[in-house]
């Protein structure tokens, strides 16, 4: 039995170490990469997992590239370009990252900070594309001003639930639009200079870095949260119009929340599993490097799965992004027609009327 008393000293070593001593195996120091790939050969199952995901990783890269010609080819206006370049490049960079991480066990800090610099970055994308939707920050608000009354606060991370109360509805204003913004803003500032001082720290510290951290990852963590916060309201509160609908922007933010919280979840867990002495002590890697291998293998998998599913959502012919693309033009042509019929009745009425 565990004594109440131990309870603080092992979670402070689950936090910071392991619950395992491994000093007295072979497996103790991170191998280079040459090293690595040399005692592949001895580990077939390592083996299939790195071609596995170098298949993948470079079928995401390739599908990534096809979703940018078709974006440079039926997206007219530059500015709306750069941002979708952006987000359709997100998957194969994470992609690539993880891969490099696979191969290069030393470098899966560095790696993983600059996956969670796209990450963070990418939500302030999300946001600008929707200003350049709505033409700009006063166009948008003065949109919302005229179809809705209420900004919604009860949105995750902090939606209705046993934790969290549901917050209430707060009436529409710029200023509270404006905060909200800059609350995304915020996120990759702070995350660019994390990842600095992440760096700084691993090659201060080396093996000793891990405990710093994580006090650096608790004092980072409301930014990220606020970050997605305001995202979130945002969207939810801008989903309810009309404008928004025929471009899918919900789809993309969709995509791009899960892909994110699900990159942001499995790096504890796994680290998890590692310090409590689930994966042992390690067969070619050590235990936390371990984890960081098969995690890595499980976000190239997700990043392929996101390219598929935003090449099926997001198709030139569905959204309005792809405004070039002539299944667009013909709607144009549609919309022109209908309101051209509609002045003609109009004036036709007005012409009775007075008659």
């Amino acid at each position: 039995m565990i004594a109440l008393s131990d309870v603080p000293g092992l979670v402070f070593r689950l936090l910071t170490s392991s619950l395992i001593n491994c000093t007295n195996t072979s497996i103790n120091d991170v191998p280079h990469s040459k090293e690595f790939f040399h005692s592949l050969r001895e580990h077939p199952f390592y083996l299939i997992a790195v071609c596995l995901c170098f298949v993948l990783c470079a079928c995401t890269i390739t599908i990534g590239f096809i979703h940018i010609l078709f974006i440079t080819y039926y997206t007219s206006e530059s500015e709306r370009r750069f941002f979708m370049f952006y987000l359709a490049s997100t998957a194969p960079m994470v992609s690539l990252f993880s891969l490099i991480a696979m191969c290069m066990p030393r470098v899966w800090l560095l790696c993983h900070l600059l996956a969670f610099l796209v990450f963070s970055i990418g939500l302030w994308i999300v946001i600008c594309l929707l200003m350049h939707i709505f033409q700009g920050h006063n166009s948008l608000v003065s949109r919302m001003s005229e179809r809705l009354q209420h900004i919604e606060l009860a949105t995750p991370p902090f939606c209705c639930c046993c934790v969290f109360p549901c917050l209430p509805k707060v009436s529409l204003q710029g200023k509270r639009i404006r905060i909200c913004e800059w609350m995304v803003l915020q996120t990759p500032f702070v995350r660019l200079i994390a990842t600095f001082a992440a760096l700084v720290i691993y090659f201060e510290y080396q093996e000793d870095s891990g405990m710093y951290l994580k006090i650096l990852d608790i004092i980072t963590l409301p930014s990220l949260l606020a970050g997605i916060y305001g995202m979130h309201i945002l969207v939810t509160t801008v989903s309810r119009l009309d404008e928004v609908i025929s471009y899918r922007y919900v789809v993309i933010f969709r995509l791009l929340d899960l892909f994110f919280m699900v990159f942001g979840l499995q790096q504890p867990v796994f680290d998890l599993v590692a310090r409590s002495g689930m994966l042992g002590c390690g067969s070619i890697l050590p235990a936390v490097e371990t984890s960081c291998f098969w995690r890595n293998a499980c976000t190239i998998i997700e990043s392929f799965v996101v390219t598929l599913i935003s090449t099926v959502l997001m198709q030139p012919s569905k959204p309005s992004f792809f405004d070039k693309h002539p299944s667009c033009r013909t709607l144009d042509s549609a919309r022109n027609s209908n309101y051209e019929m509609a002045l003609e009745n109009h004036s036709v009425t007005t012409s009775s009327t007075l008659a």
